[in-house]
């Protein structure tokens, strides 16, 4: 009976008994015999049947309780529902409880079925009787047999034949005498294959009895390979006697010639002490002077390049260890991993030749000299390669060349300094100087206005000597690295406001300084840095604007704070544009207007100091725009 048709069983007397507790007097209790229905679940597997089944009938003897009483609680009734609810659920936990011993017992049955079937020993079953109960798939096939066709046949089917007629009396003795042994200890034992041949086995003997009857369990494991490798081990034994007695009898005629030799070899020992002497002396001086070459190794090599020596203080600053580093070829050390052109290099010194080149370490430059070490017979058989650690030489002139460079700009700065300057210079002190020799002719009241202008011509060319040299000290500054960014709070828009007013006051006639503003009003930046950089764009923008021409600026702070300054001016030719922000660079449509070219080089330094970027568009003719993107 399958698993679907218990339960249909069950469902159906279920129903019955239901339909019968419902319907007859209480007094005949049918609610005991649910617990049949849950002990139906015992052929089902799995407890999940028979704890279901015993909420189901539980569900049922409760139902027909209230059925039977009207759905009124009597006390009284009570153990009419209780004793049943309480017999169904005793048989639950017997039967949960027998499944789970039925679930080990089969568990443990499939693992030692697995055992038996996948043993790598042969394993034979037998009884009392010496005839075969079990055996597994090895035992088969080490005698050479079917699986299945050993269950049988007697025990002395598989002894030789020579041995067959004793074996049932050491069986007989065996089980007078039961315990657990290795078989024939200390004896050759050989089983008998299907097909007549013999083979070699060590035999363990164990039993056990079931329901009273003997069960021997033999252990068998095919020790053929051994016996093969002791056959060969034997005969090695008497090959090496044989080869001993032979090298005894060589050996005693040896020594007599040996004991002639030993006295000629005694007066050349002590000679070779002599000279080993005095070789480890000229070694210790070698490696002393090698260890201790400063800032450098020494290393001795072969003709394949291999390390027959090394040794410098340099070896501790790399930390490397000299006696790793022996007998191993160059190209297999970091600081060696030569070219194809290089290594012809070292080859071309076995030649006679001699050469040196650098060798690029990590952050450290090394040279390395190559010379030839001829042998007393003028033989090149190893090369000698000092390596010496030139980084500071490199560095030093490296800092010589930059210092160098450096009073070279230096040099041309002053030198277009005193060429900007003199220009410069020349042309606002000249109106100056003109001016006031004016001023002083203009005596009457009259003369008022032509003594204003004249006065506006000197305010407007001491403004310009204060710009140049405004440039010049913001340079200098900038040079010495004396500039540093100070950040603090600053209402950003009142601050450009107010420079607008002050600009708009230098303007030229009918120009107009126009303010546009999104996002933020506060920000964390530098007044002063910002005030000449803002300074310095607005003023190009009206210097190189005409009259009456519109200067816009915008600002947006958010994620970054933007700055676009624009003008309507003459623009900057294209093929200017790549120098435009190089120190003392004037385009070359501006040479009518005065300037020293150093503005916008100390704005885009200012930039910069602030970890921002400048860029520009512009178009002759049609005006310029500076953009400023600055961090917040």
């Amino acid at each position: 009976m399958n698993d679907r048709n218990i339960k249909i069983l069950g469902f159906l007397l279920g129903a019955l008994i239901f339909i019968a507790t419902c319907t007859l007097p209480t007094q005949y209790r049918l609610e005991f015999v649910y617990s049949l229905i849950v002990l139906l679940t015992i052929w089902i597997p799995g407890n999940r049947s028979t704890f279901d089944s015993s909420v189901v009938m539980t569900a049922l003897i409760l139902i027909a309780y209230f059925i039977n009483h009207q759905f009124e609680f009597q006390t009284e009734a009570v153990p009419t529902f209780v004793y049943p609810i309480f017999f169904v659920w005793a048989f639950t936990f017997a039967i949960i409880k027998y499944k789970a011993s039925q679930e080990n017992l089969i568990k443990s049955t499939e693992n030692l079925n697995a055992m038996f079937l996948n043993a790598t020993e042969g394993i034979i079953i037998s009884n009392s009787k010496g005839i075969i109960v079990m055996a597994n798939p090895r035992s088969c096939e080490q005698f050479g047999y079917e699986y299945g066709d050993l269950p049988g046949k007697k025990i002395e089917d598989l002894v030789p034949r020579r041995f067959s007629a004793g074996h049932p009396q050491h069986r007989s003795k065996f089980y007078s005498e039961v315990h657990n042994r290795s078989m024939g200890k200390g004896m050759n034992l050989y089983a008998l294959r299907s097909d007549g041949s013999e083979f070699p086995v060590e035999i363990s003997l164990s039993s056990f009895r079931n329901k009273s009857e003997l069960f021997i369990i033999s252990f068998i494991i095919d020790i053929t390979e051994r016996k093969l490798q002791e056959d060969l081990i034997a005969r090695a034994q008497e090959d090496l006697e044989k080869r001993v007695i032979e090298r005894t009898k060589a050996s005693e005629e040896a020594n007599t010639s040996l004991e002639k030799a030993n006295k000629s070899i005694s007066a050349e020992m002590q000679e070779r002490r002599i000279m080993e002497e005095a070789l480890r002396d000229s070694e210790r001086l070698y490696s002393t002077i090698a260890r201790n070459f400063p800032d450098g190794i020494i290393c001795v090599v072969d003709r394949q390049l291999k390390i027959v020596f090394i040794d410098g203080k340099e070896l501790e600053n790399l930390g490397w260890k000299r006696d790793h580093l022996a007998g191993k070829r160059l190209s297999t050390i970091e600081l060696f991993l030569l070219s194809e052109e290089l290594e012809k290099k070292l080859i071309s010194v076995f030649g006679w030749a001699s050469t040196h080149f650098e060798l690029p370490h990590q952050d450290d430059t090394y040279v390395v000299n190559a010379v030839p070490l001829p042998d007393t017979k003028g033989f090149i058989k190893e090369i000698l390669l000092v390596i010496q650690n030139v980084t500071e030489l490199k560095n030093a002139e490296i800092e010589i060349r930059t210092s160098l460079e450096k009073e070279k700009e230096l040099n041309e700065m002053k030198s277009k300094f005193v060429s900007i300057a003199s220009h410069e210079f020349r042309t606002p002190l000249s109106t100056i100087l003109t001016s006031v020799s004016l001023i002083a002719k203009y005596e009457k009241t009259d003369d008022l206005d032509k003594r204003n202008r004249h006065i506006d011509r000197i305010r407007s060319s001491v403004k310009n000597l204060t710009e140049i040299l405004n440039d010049f000290l913001s340079l200098e500054k900038l040079e010495a690295g004396k500039t540093d960014v100070h950040l603090a709070p600053l209402n950003f828009v009142e601050f450009i406001e107010e420079l607008c007013e002050e600009m708009q006051a230098v303007s030229k006639s009918g120009q107009l300084i126009k303010l546009k503003h999104e996002g933020k009003n506060m920000i964390d930046g530098d007044k002063q840095l910002m005030r000449h950089i803002m300074i310095n764009l607005v003023n190009n923008a009206i210097k190189y604007s005409p009259e009456g021409a519109e200067i816009s600026i915008y600002l947006c702070v958010d994620e970054n704070i933007t700055i676009k300054v624009a003008d309507q001016g003459i623009g900057i030719p294209e093929a200017d544009q790549p120098h435009l922000f190089d120190r003392f660079f004037r385009a070359g449509n501006v040479t009518a207007i005065q300037g020293t070219g150093l503005g916008l080089n100390i704005v885009k330094r200012y930039v910069e100091l602030m970890k921002g970027t400048i860029t520009f568009e512009s178009s002759v003719e049609k005006g310029t725009t500076f953009i400023i993107i600055l961090p917040h």
